[in-house]
């Protein structure tokens, strides 16, 4: 089968400098349905944009035998009806049906042969039987056939998402690529999508949700530290690998430190008995030539030894190489929390006296962990906006407790623009501070220098969620905190909440995160 290949590709970006991939070989089969994964900022959305041609190698070849089509994208017109936005995202069906529909009525032998060749184009883009495939199709994604007849503009983030991926694969001879589509959709959104994916055909995809790519990718390709790594297997079944190879090389570098100590340890007692013997020479009446023999062949043996050390030291740098640092988050509970910090009786909520959450009451209490569930536009973020005092209390009571610490992570992260290292002295943040936790979360280096536009999407978002781990707090406050935050990451912050015990409320829709994480649920309904 054709195969997607890259034989030593370079790419770096300019302005500033960015190196991004270093010499990348691989190739991924078009039946494939490949995840792609690694830390932020290791060139998952940049591979894409190559394979796309959206951006070129600064070095090396690339050999893509198809014509590709990537998400996200933007429609032309979303204000129009979603059933002819989506039409036009898998051809210009539209446009064709107008020039075939001019050129009938004509009467010339050169119109009928131009709507001959248009007629068959439109055929071999399934024109006839679009409307009815776009139908099925959305129907397949959870999506109410209404919809179509509604403006795309007025979907939500979710909905919207669902239409436009649907259009990839109504496409014929195209090749999907697709990055991040989970980060607008609640839980039932994320589970039919990789459900829906898993019965399509070909595509490469990038995702941080690890219960989604394990519905739908049959082969992952991991950006290590060092190298790019394929196998197959969904995303549950390459991960138990890693860990069992880490293993393997931790305990094969665990034995070769101690054989290297023990070879060290006996070229220097054989160096040092050399050294002693030829000493000895010196003052000797004795047998010289003997003692120098002997003296010859212990240092040969040294020598040796030491060339066996090399070797192993060799062996044991090669290890590992693509494990990751490991740098614990820390956080951070101020101890001074009440019992209670939170009660709702009864709230009303919602913008502008529009009511979306009616009638809710519940208790939150030191060391619990809520997740807020609920399908998208229900009120979830509207809940949190209002404990704040960023929008009124529509109906009902709320109580918080006296001189509560909140830290809030946002969904959308505050910083966008400038230098972080800018941001951080306007605000008052410890530089250090600041750069260590980053370092925890594998960003380092010239980062605090570049400008936020050059981050990627995770990057941003942990940048933003730094916040809550510069000091101590009674409340957290997350709205989606996992938004393109890489696989490794959300796994650390898991580590550190459990080993923590903070207080929190938090929006998430990563299945996996929130049954690690919570204590509990507050449900929402539309």
């Amino acid at each position: 089968m054709p195969s997607i290949t890259l034989h030593n590709v370079d790419f770096h970006y300019d302005d500033p400098f960015v190196p991004v991939l270093k010499r990348v070989s691989v190739s991924l089969d078009l039946t494939w349905k490949t995840a792609i994964v690694g830390r932020n900022g290791r060139g998952k959305t940049t591979l894409l944009r190559l394979i796309d041609g959206n951006l070129q190698p600064a070095k090396g070849t690339m050999t893509v035998p198809v014509p590709t089509v990537r998400f996200p994208y933007e429609p032309a017109d979303p204000t129009r009806q979603t059933l002819a936005v989506v039409r036009d995202c898998v051809a210009p069906f539209a446009e064709w049906e107008r020039e075939m529909e001019t050129l009938l009525k004509r009467d010339d032998e050169r119109s009928l042969l131009r709507y001959s060749e248009l007629q068959e184009a439109y055929a071999t883009a399934g024109g006839y039987e679009i409307d009815g495939r776009i139908e099925r199709e959305m129907k397949a994604l959870g999506l109410a056939p209404g919809l179509l007849e509604r403006s795309f503009a007025t979907l939500s983030g979710g909905e919207r998402t669902r239409a436009l991926i649907s259009a990839l694969f109504l496409r014929k001879g195209v090749f999907p690529l697709i990055d991040e589509p989970t980060n607008h959709l609640d839980i039932a959104g994320r589970e039919l999508l990789g459900e829906w994916l898993s019965r399509q055909s070909g595509f490469i995809l990038v995702s941080h949700d690890r219960h989604f790519l394990d519905l739908c990718a049959d082969h992952v390709m991991a950006i290590n530290r060092a190298e790019i790594t394929v196998c197959g297997g969904g995303f549950s079944a390459w991960q138990r690998r890693q860990v069992e190879l880490e293993e393997g090389e931790r305990r094969k570098r665990d034995r070769l430190k101690r054989e290297i100590k023990s070879l060290k340890r006996s070229a220097r007692q054989r160096r040092d008995w050399s050294g002693s013997k030829e000493r000895e020479k010196a003052g000797s009446h004795g047998d010289k030539g003997f003692i120098s023999h002997r003296a010859a062949k212990q240092m040969k043996r040294a020598l040796a030894i030491e060339k066996r050390s090399d070797d192993k030291l060799s062996e044991k740098e090669s290890l590992l190489k693509n494990a990751e640092k490991e740098r614990r988050l820390k956080l951070e509970v101020d101890a001074t929390a009440p019992d209670v910090l939170l009660t709702l009786e009864n709230a009303q909520l919602g913008i502008d006296n529009t009511v979306l959450i009616d009638d809710l009451s519940f208790t939150l209490r030191r060391g619990e962990r809520l997740a807020i569930l609920g399908p998208n536009g229900c009120g979830k973020t509207t809940l949190l906006r209002t404990l704040v005092g960023e929008l009124p209390l529509l109906g009902g009571k709320i109580h918080l407790a006296s001189r509560l610490k909140l830290i809030r992570a946002y969904q959308t992260p505050l910083w966008q623009k400038g230098r972080l290292v800018e941001h951080l002295g306007q605000t008052g943040i410890d530089q250090t501070r600041f750069r260590q936790i980053m370092g925890a979360f594998g960003v380092s280096g010239e980062v605090f220098e570049r400008s936020l536009e050059s981050f990627s999407q995770g990057e941003r978002k942990k940048v933003d969620l730094c916040r809550s781990f510069l000091e101590p707090a009674h409340l957290l406050l997350w709205d989606e905190p996992l938004n393109y935050v890489d696989l490794m990451s959300r796994e650390q912050i898991e580590d550190v909440l459990i080993d923590a015990e903070p207080t929190m409320l938090f929006i998430e829709h990563d299945r996996r995160f929130i049954e690690t994480v919570a204590t509990g649920v507050i449900e929402i309904n539309s």
